[in-house]
């Protein structure tokens, strides 16, 4: 979990205060960071939620750190997901030059 390494750093926070919060051993969290051991789901909730990242993020699954859940969506928000994911990959594409050509006006 090297996001987990720079999650730390980016908050300037030791592993022993990381471990101290997640009520751990800085023993643990050295290893979480070196890849040699990986936390149980729970620990991982609680890195999530301390860090404001979703869990995906943290295990490299997602290169997007936001953690959202459906109450942070409004019902045009899921419109617009349901619909984007029916799009194949070069409809996404351009639906995703659009936007950012919008972004820019």
């Amino acid at each position: 979990m090297k996001r987990l390494r720079q999650l730390r750093i980016a908050r300037h926070m030791s592993q022993q205060r990381l471990a101290i919060e997640l009520n751990l051993t800085q023993a643990a969290v050295s290893k979480y960071e070196k890849g040699l051991s990986e936390p149980d789901i729970s620990t991982l909730k609680t890195i999530s939620e301390l860090f404001n990242v979703s869990v995906d993020y943290l295990i490299g699954a997602s290169d997007i750190p936001a953690r959202y859940t459906r109450a942070d969506l409004s019902e045009d928000d899921i419109l617009l997901l349901n619909n984007y994911r029916r799009l194949n990959k070069i409809e996404k594409a351009k639906a995703y030059a659009y936007i950012q050509g919008l972004l820019q006006e």
